[in-house]
């Protein structure tokens, strides 16, 4: 009986061992920060995360955001202290409505856009309930996240806050997000005019190194609206990231996309082919996972 409890305690004691070895291993080291492409199906969720802080941007269709989070997140951390809704589409919300049910949530970034949809709606009265305020940012704010990181809002600011837009995609907030001197820019589902008009802006005022990055996240899933040219040609991202469900009914991401990608040098991933995409930023550099 005695070799039957030593046994078992030793058991117990190596399956502990393994559980704190995999939560450490879930939290990066202190000197870099991770960005995730979160494999969520035909939508977008992005994850940027150091130690146990963490920007959500978008949460995808599902609850499949919730097993993704898991797998990466420390199973004590139980907080998201950022989250940005790109726009209120149900592709990109409707994770958030279940993130906001299952975590402790701090800031929350959005367009103010109008829109009536029920998960939408259903997104403010979380909010409400949980006395959230959904944060518009003017163009160009940057937030500080954590040391060596920004956060800038680059587009579309307040233009469309209480507007009722025919495209919601052009509502996307469009984001840039920075460790030390390596950046990504979060597109959303942005449309050709609407990043024509956020490049001519940037342009206009002799600004458009903000738009310099490393990785970009494809907009509107690789669709053939989803890119412009003049913004690839002035940034050559040196990698691209498609968010896309596999065999989706769009099409996405189209070969006219691909082609421009292709045109640029740029390495593509996908996460219907590569699932969930990881990319760790340093002082010295980006690496793929």
């Amino acid at each position: 009986m005695k070799n039957f409890f030593t046994k078992y305690i030793l058991a117990a004691l190596f399956l502990l061992l393994i559980f704190i070895s995999t939560e450490i291993g879930k939290t990066p080291p202190s000197d870099s920060a991770d960005i995730f492409f979160l494999n969520v199906g035909q939508g977008d969720s992005e994850l940027i995360q150091k130690g146990n802080f963490q920007i959500l941007i978008d949460g995808g269709p599902d609850d499949s955001v919730l097993t993704e989070l898991g797998d990466i997140m420390p199973l004590s951390d139980r907080k998201i202290d950022v989250i940005v809704l790109t726009h209120p589409h149900a592709d990109h919300l409707a994770g958030l409505n279940l993130i906001l049910e299952r975590y402790e949530v701090g800031q929350i970034y959005g367009s103010g856009v109008l829109d009536t949809t029920n998960g939408y709606i259903e997104f403010l009265s979380k909010l409400k309930s949980k006395k959230i305020n959904l944060q518009v940012s003017g163009i160009n704010t940057k937030i500080i996240p954590f040391e060596n990181s920004e956060l800038d809002f680059l587009w579309p600011g307040d233009r469309y806050l209480k507007q009722d837009l025919s495209n919601l995609n052009n509502s996307s907030l469009v984001t840039k997000f920075c460790y030390f001197s390596y950046c990504a820019l979060f597109t959303g589902d942005i449309e050709t005019d609407e990043q024509t008009a956020m490049f001519d802006y940037y342009k206009q005022r002799n600004s458009l190194s903000i738009l310099d990055v490393e990785i970009l996240k494809v907009a509107h899933h690789g669709s053939s609206n989803g890119t412009d040219e003049n913004i690839l040609r002035y940034v050559q991202p040196k990698y691209a990231v498609i968010e896309v469900g596999e065999d989706n009914k769009y099409g996405h991401p189209h070969a006219s996309t691909l082609n421009l990608l292709k045109k640029f040098n740029t390495k593509v991933y996908r996460t219907n082919k590569d699932s969930t995409i990881k990319f760790e930023l340093s002082k010295t550099g980006i690496t793929k996972d």
